[in-house]
């Protein structure tokens, strides 16, 4: 799936780029049984219902799943899907190594995640976030809202984020004059973003729709482990 000269240089410049129905109808819908099934047999390793002051979450009935390509086939799968590390190899301008994957449920009423970049976690470089809407995501919902060109600045430092609109308690520290970006998306499109990119999402306002996504996140063969700046790693904020 050959990228155009367009879309690569939106990634580059702007830190993300959308393509859209990258997985089918059909490959969505049995994503969402799937994990739905999965979810219903209870506890799987790491997962997370986000911070437990706000017990009336419901993402604590359906709490984020991480990692699932060690113990799931399908989502190994999913994660080597021709046309997705087709894109990311383009992209990173390297061969795709998998680092995680995950799958957050957001059912109505869920809060959303601070905004915060990847490599504040993840302390390698390059590295690409890989976000496939499974419903429709739109404002309502809380659709994923990043911040164009917030790559180019290295990692910003982090703060307490407010664990009423976020089940994480930590965020980046917003540029000056920052704008956020909604991105609206259908089911199956693609959202690839770089590891530095500023990105959130808020809470899920509706009674009625989920806003459940598949994540997985590539580094390349040659990326590079490094050593955080004081201040700019999610660990830091207790310090």
């Amino acid at each position: 799936m050959p990228l155009t000269p367009q879309q690569r240089d939106h990634y580059k410049e702007q830190g993300f780029v959308v393509i859209p129905h990258l997985f089918s109808t059909a490959t969505v819908t049995s994503m969402r049984e799937h994990y739905m099934k999965r979810r219903a047999e209870g506890p799987k390793p790491g997962d997370s219902g986000g911070t437990t002051d706000h017990a009336d979450d419901p993402n604590h009935q359906f709490p984020r799943m991480i990692n699932m390509h060690n113990w799931d086939e399908l989502t190994q799968e999913w994660a080597a899907d021709t046309n997705l590390l087709n894109v990311t190899e383009q992209l990173i301008d390297d061969t795709p190594v998998l680092l995680q994957t995950m799958v957050y449920f957001k059912p109505p009423g869920a809060r959303g995640q601070a905004l915060h970049q990847d490599e504040q976690y993840i302390t390698i470089d390059p590295l690409i976030g890989v976000w496939v809407a499974l419903d429709t995501s739109d404002e309502d919902v809380g659709r994923m809202v990043l911040i164009p060109r917030s790559h180019q600045n290295g990692l910003f430092r982090v703060e307490t984020a407010d664990t009423a609109i976020s089940f994480t308690n930590v965020q980046a520290v917003k540029p000056e004059n920052a704008e956020e970006l909604g991105i609206d998306m259908s089911p199956g499109d693609t959202l690839f973003f770089d590891g530095k990119v500023i990105h959130g999402s808020y809470k899920n306002k509706t009674r009625d729709r989920w806003r459940r996504s598949f994540i997985c996140h590539y580094m390349g063969e040659n990326s590079q482990r490094f050593e955080p700046a004081e201040g700019t790693h999610v660990s830091h904020l207790k310090k």
